[in-house]
């Protein structure tokens, strides 16, 4: 860790104005990444409805996932060159907006098309929202904290999941799925109106954007030996979605179709995994401020591989809870709780949001959209279902461990 902090590094001690400020942040970005994907996860507790309405084997259904995955890479990239140009708050109130009209809209689509295209549109707010979200919270906290409060937001994610599984579980019977997405759209845009009136503008955003002498291009983040670590952050973020992705698409859909449970039984399960993963990215990013992001990653993933047999004992109850929270606790959880930091510190300050933004999507487009599609192309071939997802989920894993190895530990750095 460097001796003396660099220009704009947030301090803590003797700032209650600032300490306030890292709160108000970290809760409402975190609240607001939970809302987003709760929209987001509520699509896999509908999917056998979206066959059944629309008449469209699995792969389609499947596909409207991907398709949102797809956008977001699209929104990430246009939401980082307004973070970066314009700011990390003002960007992150328009995505927050956009993904909840087309939230809303999500529950009036009458037809397949339409749904599709929908939920294409609500993926650009998606993606624009983690793009100014993360690194805007990252800049905020100082060095020390980062790896806690990456874990923290990450775990929005794992919330959203929750919250998701409640509202199938109490509304889904009496509601029908298209009402669920009425319901979801509310809150994430409370906690806009909230960000708007309460949490002030990343000041190292704006220390860096007021001693701009020009545009900074975008190209900047593949220049000054930034290639690497462009590359990097890209395939990180595509072997981490290809972790946990297969598992956040079908493990509903497996529940249901293959096991047959309940309803009840099927929201139970998916809130084990989430817990677990709330309680493996608050773990997972204290531990990384201890021990390095490096060694979180590796460990997480070893955890994950081992664990991922799950899928294929879903008929014994006891197995099933045990290893659903232990493959939450590591994949959802301990894999994912380093990443929104890991990724910010591959970047300057100057192109963050478009650096992040960028490559984080690009893992969403090909780790959380294509290798769902592939698990679910292959299933018939390896076995069915559960031994698609077991291959896929321990194959990633493996693959986190060798590119962890491949880049700096970057645990304390001040952010350039």
């Amino acid at each position: 860790m460097p001796s003396s902090p660099q220009i704009g590094e947030p301090q803590f001690a003797g700032s209650p104005e600032t300490s306030n400020s890292f709160v108000k942040a970290l809760v409402s970005i975190a609240l607001v990444w939970a809302f987003d994907a709760m929209d987001f996860s509520i699509l896999t507790f509908v999917l056998i409805d979206i066959i059944k309405d629309y008449h469209v084997p699995l792969t389609l259904a499947a596909a409207v996932s991907s398709a949102t995955t797809f956008a977001r890479l699209g929104g990430g990239f246009l939401g980082g060159l307004l973070g970066d140009a314009a700011g990390r708050k003002i960007g992150l109130i328009i995505s927050i907006i956009w993904f909840s009209v087309f939230e809303c809209l999500t529950g009036f689509s009458i037809g397949f098309s339409l749904l599709f295209i929908v939920r294409i549109l609500y993926g650009i707010g998606m993606g624009a929202m983690y793009a100014n979200g993360t690194p805007m919270l990252m800049e905020m906290m100082p060095a020390k904290w980062r790896g806690f409060a990456s874990g923290l937001m990450q775990s929005g994610f794992s919330f959203g999941y929750i919250f998701a599984a409640i509202l199938y579980r109490v509304w889904y019977n009496d509601l029908g799925w298209h009402n669920l997405f009425f319901i979801a759209c509310v809150p994430a845009v409370l906690v806009a109106i909230y960000i708007g009136r309460a949490l002030p503008e990343s000041r190292r955003w704006k220390q860096a954007h007021d001693t701009q002498t020009k545009r900074i291009p975008i190209s900047s983040i593949f220049g000054k030996g930034r290639t690497w670590n462009t590359v990097h952050a890209t395939l990180i973020a595509i072997i981490a979605f290809s972790v946990t992705y297969p598992i956040n698409t079908f493990y509903a859909t497996l529940l249901k179709e293959d096991g047959h449970f309940s309803t009840d039984v099927v929201a139970n399960t998916i809130i084990i995994l989430n817990v677990a993963g709330i309680l493996g990215n608050l773990i997972g990013g204290w531990v990384s401020d201890s021990i390095g992001r490096r060694w979180t990653l590796v460990i997480s993933s070893i955890g994950t591989a081992a664990s991922s047999f799950v899928f294929l004992h879903i008929a014994n109850q006891a197995d099933r809870d045990i290893f659903t929270f232990l493959i939450g606790f590591f994949s959802i959880g301990g894999v994912w709780s380093v990443i929104p930091t890991y990724l910010a510190e591959h970047f300057p300050t100057s192109v963050r949001s478009t650096g992040q933004g960028t490559t984080y999507h690009i893992g969403a487009a090909l780790g959380g959209a294509i290798v769902p599609l592939i698990v679910s192309s292959v299933a018939s071939s390896v076995g069915g279902l559960a031994a698609a997802m077991t291959y896929s989920v321990a194959i990633a894993s493996v693959l986190v461990i060798i590119f962890a190895s491949l880049w700096r530990e970057s645990k304390g750095e001040a952010l350039e």
